[in-house]
């Protein structure tokens, strides 16, 4: 008898062990012991890329009660831009945001995103729902969850003397690029495309290492480059997304409730990204010209003349983006820039 008592209670332990193993983490958090997403931000607290995830951070914490807590590191506390994939995946971030021209050296997929007026900036939230079921795929793959994707604005080339309104006047310039396709072109023109990160810009164009650059907005305000480069062309075209990466683990082992919580948020930060980030372009450009910057808006002629040779790299775009690169450019033929 007893040893029948023995083996049944064997027996229960053992399917309790079972039940815990296959139910995995999801229960190892509470709002006494919160799961800790640790954000590795390169951005300035300040900047509407990083306030973006401080809101995202502020309504799942507030619905999860307390049992998601948003950590957030700026600046390159933490992790440097060009990490937001491999180290989020390797879990030193739980959670970043970085533009795609960082990683379409690894990930050649995301390739057609790089090439200027790839997608119209004012359908840039349909845009993003059409995409994000693929994103989202290929991102998992790189242990990764995809969050959303981040408005990078207009693509503009500043210039510390005059400004570039057609290709030819890059013949002969020192230009910092991001990415392939954008050193391509930059070739194409007649220009010597040089990679740096944005903070050494300044030292760089007031000691002549390079002439101009290509960035958005929100950086060059951040960093005051505008005092340096101050004749700024404003393209009216888009280049790049920029997405917020999660650590793919961490995502797991959220409770199913707290994941539609999260995703709900999600979905309703959306149009607050889109709105909020034309609005606050607005403002610093006003705040800019203000300090002496020059800005300077393509006319459809012009703005045509860039478009017909970024266009061009196309086909040699299908070519290394393999059959996830493909659907990208087949789903944005509905939104490319006319």
């Amino acid at each position: 008898m007893r040893r029948k008592s023995y083996v049944v209670a064997l027996l229960v332990a053992g399917a309790v062990c079972v039940t815990l193993a296959f139910s995995g983490p999801a229960f190892a958090y509470s709002k006494n012991d919160p799961m800790i997403l640790k954000c590795g931000i390169a951005n300035p607290p300040g900047d509407m890329k990083a306030k973006a995830i401080k809101r995202l951070g502020d309504m799942v914490g507030e619905r999860t009660n307390g049992r998601i807590e948003f950590k957030y590191f700026y600046g390159t506390s933490l992790i440097t831009k060009p990490q937001y994939v491999d180290a989020v995946a390797r879990g030193i971030a739980d959670i970043s945001t970085g533009p795609i021209s960082f990683v379409t050296g690894k990930i050649p997929e995301l390739s057609i995103f790089e090439i200027y007026g790839a997608y119209e900036i004012s359908r840039f939230l349909e845009m993003q729902e059409a995409v994000e079921p693929l994103l989202t795929k290929l991102f998992e793959r790189k242990r990764i969850h995809h969050v959303v994707i981040q408005l990078p604005g207009s693509t503009i080339f500043p210039h510390k003397t005059k400004f570039l309104k057609r290709p030819e006047d890059w013949k002969g310039e020192k230009m910092r690029l991001a990415g392939r396709w954008q050193s391509t072109l930059a070739k194409m023109w007649g220009a010597s495309p040089v990679f740096m990160p944005p903070s050494e810009l300044y030292l760089a164009l007031q000691r002549g290492v390079i002439d101009g650059y290509m960035l958005i907005y929100d950086i060059v305000y951040g960093l005051k480059l505008y005092e340096v480069g101050p004749y700024i062309m404003d393209s009216g075209f888009s280049n790049n997304i920029e997405n917020v990466t999660m650590n793919l683990k961490k995502w797991n082992a959220m409770t199913k409730a707290d994941q539609e919580i999260f995703t709900a948020a999600v979905q309703e930060i959306k149009p607050w990204i889109f709105h909020e980030t034309l609005k606050y372009y607005e403002k610093i450009k006003k705040d800019m010209v203000s300090k002496g910057a020059k800005i300077y808006q393509l006319t459809p002629e012009e703005k045509s003349r860039y478009l017909k040779d970024a266009y061009s790299l196309y086909p040699e775009v299908r070519k290394i983006s393999g059959e996830i690169g493909n659907q990208f450019m087949e789903i944005l033929k509905d939104f490319r820039e006319k």
